[in-house]
């Protein structure tokens, strides 16, 4: 190896300890940020699932229990009575209402509470709008979470996904996912994304999962580069019967997301099996040769590559050194050579 690739490593300062307060600070930020950071991600988890899965099913839920006549009948054995006073949102009272409201006798008044029933009675149905109802919202949800807690949501969702797994488990259910997925990929724009999300989702969740068996080092992507490797299974039917070779496919991942790399199919005589386990071939991926496993590391690599780097100098030196027509041939030899040719 060239020498001018070769640098010397620098002696690394020792920094000195903080003292003091700052000490103390340091340490209680280490200790306190992991603890920090784990609190952050679960409560943004946490918030992603209560936006886009159980509060959407727990506005279905509460929908479904205010909005219609069925549900009001529910709300009556808990004691609640959407009609009654202490749910009157006057702002949503039609104007003739509201001027009956003015009166010195208020909501109590006898004509607006007469009023007030013809028109409720009117927009009474099936299905129920609180505006048109003149109910508060608010006041009225509260009432009712008092009595179904929003975890409510949270216990639905784990229903509604078992059944799920159940139904996508049999005939019936397999046909209904082929058939969605058929219809995403005719989406323009969902198209782009569905299947990309799809894999991800079952690189991590499939119950079938890739099995990596052994950790190898491959000449990829040209010879004289090495990469790591783990082999997955044996190679192509119609690939082993056209080169006539019996192949293993590996799979290259890619730095610094192992999630994602490339399939190649090689021989088996050209992977290098290295005593390093998957744990610790991810860890060389994604921190890009960092973190090397303490019985493959190097300490010498330096010295290593300078005996190297002088070994080949040295050739060099000799190499250059000899003419390239061949040896020198001394001139006494020469001027004998020349009399024996002439006589």
């Amino acid at each position: 190896m060239p020498s001018r690739f070769i640098k010397k490593p620098k002696p690394k300062k020792r920094k000195p300890a903080p003292k003091g307060v700052g000490a103390f600070f340091l340490r209680g930020v280490i200790t306190v940020l992991p603890v920090i950071l784990t609190l952050v991600v679960f409560g943004l988890l946490f918030q992603m699932v209560d936006r886009y899965v159980t509060g959407p099913i727990n506005s279905t839920i509460y929908w479904s229990i205010e909005g219609n006549g069925l549900g009001w009948k529910l709300l009556d054995r808990f004691g609640i009575d959407p009609l009654d006073g202490a749910y009157l949102a006057p702002d949503l009272l039609p104007l003739e209402l509201q001027t009956l409201a003015r009166r010195p006798e208020g909501f109590a008044g006898p004509e607006f509470l007469d009023r007030l029933s013809v028109h409720r009675n009117e927009n009474l149905s099936l299905f129920r709008d609180l505006d048109d109802l003149a109910i508060n919202r608010d006041k009225l949800r509260q009432d009712v979470t008092g009595h179904i807690h929003p975890l409510i949501g949270v216990f639905v969702s784990l229903m509604v996904v078992l059944w799920l797994g159940w139904l996508v488990g049999g005939f019936v259910g397999r046909r209904i996912v082929g058939k969605l997925d058929e219809a995403m990929q005719l989406i323009p724009v969902v198209k782009s994304v569905y299947p990309y999300s799809k894999q991800l989702v079952e690189f991590f969740f499939a119950e079938k999962q890739i099995e990596f068996d052994t950790v190898v080092a491959v000449p990829y992507p040209s010879p004289g580069i090495w990469s790591l490797a783990f082999v997955t299974s044996s190679s192509l039917k119609t690939l082993r019967a056209e080169t006539g070779k019996e192949l293993i496919s590996a799979f290259v991942p890619s730095s610094p997301m192992p999630m994602t790399g490339y399939t190649i199919f090689i021989e088996p005589e050209r992977a290098i099996p290295l005593p390093i386990s998957i744990d610790e071939a991810l860890r060389v991926t994604m921190t890009g040769g960092v973190l090397i496993p303490p019985h493959e590391k190097v300490d010498d690599l330096f010295d290593e590559l300078t005996q190297k780097a002088e070994e080949a100098a040295n050739a060099e030196k000799l190499a250059g050194a000899q003419p390239e027509d061949g040896p020198n041939v001394p001139e006494e030899q020469e001027q004998t050579h020349e009399q024996s040719k002439d006589e």
